[in-house]
C-alpha cells in the first residue's frame, strides 16, 4: 500500500513554464522516502502541492488512500511537516513554542515531554529557541512537526546547513520514528551522498520530471550495471589490440584500459594473453560508479 501516491502531477506557474511534468510518485507505507534533484528542480513545489499548500492544477494526489481534495483535513491531522526554514519563536523556549502548538492541534500537554524527550531537547530548560544551535533548532522543528502524533512525516531539506555532527543527529532520530514509531517519512535532498544512509526508496526528480523511482537496492543494481574493469599496464595501444582480437572493446584513459564488466574467467583469458604478448599487467581493478555520479549521471540524461 502506498502513503502517498501522485498521478500525472503537473503544475504551472505561468503559461510557458512547466514546473512539474505530469510526476507519479509512489511512497510506500512505513518507507523513508528520498525525493532527490538539484535546486530548483520541482521537490518543494511537489511536496507544496502534497500538503495542500498550492492548489493542485492537474493530476491527482491520495494519502493513506484517500484523494487529498476532498479528505484534506483529516490527512493534514495525521500529517506532520517541516517546509523550508524551521518556524519558530526566537524569544520562547522549546517548551513554550511547543505550547502555542499544543493549543493549536488540541493534543494532551503530556505530548509536549513526549516530543521534547524523542527529539533530545528535555533538558533544554529556559534556554530561548534564539541561541540554540541549527542542529537543536532543527529538532525543535522536528518535535513541533511530531505533536499531532503523525503516521506521515514530510520534511524539505532537513538538514540543509548542518554540520556533520547535526546531520548524523538527524539521521539517527529520523532512523528511530520509523523504526519504533513506523511512521512513514518523506524527506527532500540534493545530496544523495547523504540521503542514501538513511532511506529505503527514492525518488530522482530533474527539470519537474521523475528520471528515477525505486528501492535503494534498485539504484545499487544500477551502480554494479555502470561499473568497469580498468587494465594498468605497460602499452595501453597493444592492450586496446588484444582486447579488439577477443571482441572486446575498450577505451584508454589516463594510460589504462577501461572495459566494462565481464565474466572473471574472460578477465584471467585476457591477463594471460597480455603477459603471453609481452604486455606487462601492473594492476587489474574493477572501477564502481559511486551513487552521487548515477545521480549526475541520470540528470544530465534527463530533458
Amino acid at each position: 500500500m502506498y502513503c502517498i501516491e501522485t498521478k500525472n502531477l503537473t503544475h504551472k506557474f505561468s503559461a510557458g513554464e512547466t514546473v512539474l511534468d505530469k510526476i507519479n510518485l509512489q511512497v510506500p507505507q512505513g518507507s523513508i522516502y528520498g525525493f532527490l534533484g538539484p535546486n530548483g528542480a520541482g521537490k518543494t513545489t511537489t511536496l507544496r502541492l502534497i500538503l495542500g499548500l498550492l492548489r493542485k492544477q492537474d493530476g491527482t494526489i491520495e494519502i493513506f488512500g484517500k484523494k487529498l481534495e476532498s479528505n484534506r483535513i483529516e490527512i493534514l491531522k495525521k500529517t506532520g511537516s517541516i517546509i523550508e526554514s524551521p518556524s519558530l519563536y526566537a524569544h520562547l523556549t522549546a517548551r513554550e513554542n511547543l505550547t502555542i502548538l499544543q493549543k493549536v492541534y488540541q493534543c494532551p500537554k503530556s505530548r509536549i515531554d513526549e516530543v521534547l524527550q524523542i527529539v533530545g531537547l528535555a533538558e533544554t530548560g529556559k534556554k530561548k529557541a534564539g541561541k540554540f544551535s541549527l542542529g537543536m533548532k532543527q529538532r525543535l522543528s522536528i518535535a513541533m512537526a511530531l505533536l499531532p502524533s503523525p503516521e506521515l512525516l514530510i520534511l524539505d531539506e532537513p538538514t540543509n546547513g548542518l554540520d556533520p555532527n547535526g546531520i548524523l543527529e538527524i539521521r539517527e532520530l529520523l532512523k528511530k520514528l520509523n523504526s519504533e514509531q513506523k511512521i512513514t517519512i518523506l524527506i527532500s535532498s540534493h545530496l544523495l551522498s547523504e540521503i542514501e544512509k538513511l532511506v529505503t526508496h527514492l525518488g530522482i526528480i530533474h527539470k519537474g520530471s521523475v528520471v528515477f523511482q525505486g528501492t535503494l537496492d534498485e539504484l545499487h543494481r544500477k551502480q554494479h550495471q555502470t561499473s568497469s574493469i580498468s587494465f594498468y599496464t605497460n602499452n595501453a595501444e597493444k592492450t586496446l589490440e588484444i582486447f579488439g582480437a577477443n571482441n572486446v572493446s575498450g577505451t584508454i584513459l589516463k594510460e589504462q584500459v577501461s572495459i566494462a564488466t565481464i565474466d572473471k574467467e574472460v578477465v584471467a583469458k585476457l591477463n594471460v594473453q597480455l603477459v603471453n604478448n609481452g604486455v606487462e599487467v601492473y594492476q587489474i581493478s574493477i572501477v564502481k560508479n559511486d551513487l552521487e555520479s548515477i545521480f549526475m549521471d541520470l540528470t544530465k540524461k534527463a530533458i
